[in-house]
């Protein structure tokens, strides 16, 4: 146990944190912080924001500390602002501390000022996806299609206790949602998740995955000929080609891969490969070869405001058999705003 003057306190505790960017490893799970300083700094950015404050020790001395929060994006979402965060302002964070950095944390609980204790997950606005429609939103664009144009997100999750214990407590993950085949067994053998996960490095993952990952706010828009799709995590950008019966030959693989759509009624049939070789999960290292192939539907529910996707993922190379799924999103009244990934875990800390 150790103290300062400005109340920072390591105690042997069960921790109940979690996080996507490695949290086992970056901190230590089996202790619990209690740390009160001066705020310095603020930095509401993606994966993870970290608010920076000063904390004088008894013998006078100042030390720089910082502690990881969720997302900017989704904090915003939730009702956070930079401006909660006034430099000059003490702060008390409840938390674990970092493995790597003697004076880093995880943020559990945090307090501002004079204001209230405010957990991790808390939702400080009500204005919710589900909650939300938008009066006198026109049915149709001017060619006839559907609009689906705007910004959608899915309903936040927030983890359950019992969720947020098994990640804390640094336990296996689920087993994996797909059946990997013999090839694709042998092409992950030799995975390692801090190294090969794409997300700890700025990179999508997967186009189906990602869509509703954090549950950040998605933009579409559409033309007579194809409808984009930005995705609020990892900005993955795709493009629908509505123009086109077949997809065309000599297709450069990528992340997205290529997709060609077509409507019927209110229901978006899309079709996409052309994919290059990734991962499908990032937790279990079950890796998808260029034979992926993508097979979705995207039902527009007029009266509701949301967009029902149903999904089939083929892979004849690295998966035993298909997998199957579906997820919904809302009309958003938090706007799209881009990730622009700047990844601070890594960050050295001095002289804040």
């Amino acid at each position: 146990m150790f103290k300062y003057s400005a109340c920072a306190v390591l105690t042997l505790a069960a921790s109940i944190a979690s996080a996507h960017h490695g949290t086992a490893g970056q901190f230590d799970q089996s202790r619990q912080l209690q740390v009160s300083g001066v705020i310095t700094r603020i930095r509401f950015v993606n994966p993870h924001s970290y608010v920076y404050f000063d904390v004088t020790a008894d013998d006078g001395t100042v030390e720089n500390w910082r502690c990881e929060m969720r997302a900017g994006t989704v904090l915003r979402r939730s009702g956070w602002s930079a401006d909660m965060f006034a430099p000059g302002t003490m702060i008390h964070i409840d938390g674990v501390p970092a493995r790597r950095e003697p004076h880093g944390c995880y943020v559990n609980e945090v307090k501002v000022g004079e204001g209230p204790a405010i957990q991790r997950y808390e939702q400080l606005e009500t204005a919710e996806a589900g909650n939300h429609r938008e009066e006198g939103r026109p049915a149709t664009l001017p060619n006839g299609q559907p609009n689906i144009s705007g910004d959608w997100a899915a309903q936040q999750r927030l983890p359950s206790r019992a969720e947020t214990l098994r990640r804390a407590s640094g336990r296996s993950p689920r087993p994996s949602r797909y059946t990997a085949s013999e090839a694709g067994l042998a092409a992950a053998a030799d995975f390692v998740r801090d190294r090969d996960n794409p997300r700890f490095h700025c990179q999508a993952v997967n186009l189906v995955d990602d869509w509703n990952f954090d549950q950040h706010i998605n933009r579409i828009e559409q033309t007579d000929d194809t409808i984009t799709m930005t995705y609020g995590f990892m900005d993955i950008v795709r493009t629908i080609h509505l123009d086109r019966s077949e997809h065309p030959g000599g297709i450069a693989p990528s992340r997205a891969g290529h997709s060609i759509g077509n409507w019927d009624g209110n229901t978006l049939t899309v079709d996409t490969l052309g994919f290059s070789a990734g991962w499908l999960d990032v937790r279990a290292g079950v890796k998808h070869s260029e034979q992926l192939h993508v097979a979705e539907k995207f039902v527009l529910d007029l009266d509701r405001q949301t967009i029902t996707r149903s999904y089939t993922i083929e892979d004849s190379l690295f998966l035993a058999e298909s997998r199957s799924g579906q997820d919904v999103v809302y009309l958003s009244p938090t706007p799209f705003e881009a990730y622009d990934c700047e990844d601070l875990t890594e960050e050295i800390v001095e002289g804040f």
